[in-house]
């Protein structure tokens, strides 16, 4: 089971040992998501269903989304472990991300770890979905459908002009189709011991989402700032990725 002193590495590795039996539990249940789906008058319509792995004791919850009729045969299908740290939830999903250290450090693939507070599910339906029927499964699910592809930016005065309040690690931002991610971020690094961050062992990072601000609460100024640093971000990316593919040193793969 999950416990708080974890490292983030060791709270990826531990849930990714669930994987497989999730998996097959993603295809179990799609039949009667489908079943129930097909009974519906009114869209959108989710189900989702709890799961305990036998072995770690860890809950995870299977949803299933389809957002029209034609949808229903073939529903957007995922999952969350649902995890308490002194007795406050968080919903985490694991992922991978391209990361660069350092300017001179080539890019790895690096373990991610996704942590939903309730106060950002509790300001996505607020200011978004603004239905107070929904439980809490409910809103993850609606929110994790939805917004399933998730674009990085750096959050600058422009989009928020308290910015600096939140240090470095409050700088991180995602770009959703419902509207803007405030997130921290914080690294699993071993340091290396006479301070060149370039020998430094990054293991994992792990992504607080912290709010929600939808399009309609943000001025024009704000998404065109949105729009500059997201076609930056991405353009850097992309230079950065064609460059170490092109002189083979590009590394994709998990390290142990």
């Amino acid at each position: 089971m999950i416990i708080q002193s974890m490292t983030f590495k060791e709270v990826y590795d531990h849930l990714a040992n669930d994987l497989e039996k999730v998996e097959y539990r993603k295809k179990y249940y799609l039949p009667k998501a489908i079943k129930e789906f097909r009974k519906a008058r009114q869209f959108p319509v989710w189900k989702w269903y709890e799961y305990e792995t036998p072995h770690s004791k860890n809950k995870h919850i299977i949803y299933y989304y389809a957002e029209d009729w034609n949808s229903i045969e073939n529903p957007k299908v995922g999952f969350f472990a649902d995890v308490f740290f002194d007795r406050k939830r968080c919903i985490i999903r694991l992922g991978v991300s391209g990361y660069k250290h350092t300017p001179e450090s080539p890019i790895i693939l690096l373990r991610q770890i996704q942590v939903y507070s309730s106060h950002f599910l509790q300001r996505y339906n607020e200011r978004y979905l603004k239905d107070k029927s929904l439980k809490s499964n409910d809103l993850v699910c609606r929110f994790l459908a939805r917004n399933d592809i998730a674009m990085p930016i750096e959050i600058t005065e422009d989009i928020n002009r308290n910015i600096e309040q939140y240090g470095e690690g409050g700088k991180e931002g995602f770009i959703v189709n419902d509207g803007l991610c405030f997130a921290q971020t914080r690294l699993d690094v071993n340091s290396s011991e006479d301070g060149d961050r370039n020998k430094d062992k990054v293991n994992a990072v792990a992504i607080l989402y912290t709010t929600f601000i939808p399009r309609y609460m943000m001025t024009e100024g704000q998404l065109f700032a949105i729009e500059k640093e997201h076609w930056e971000k991405w353009s850097q990316a992309y230079l950065n990725f064609l460059n170490e593919a092109t002189d083979g040193t590009l590394t994709l793969r998990l390290e142990p």
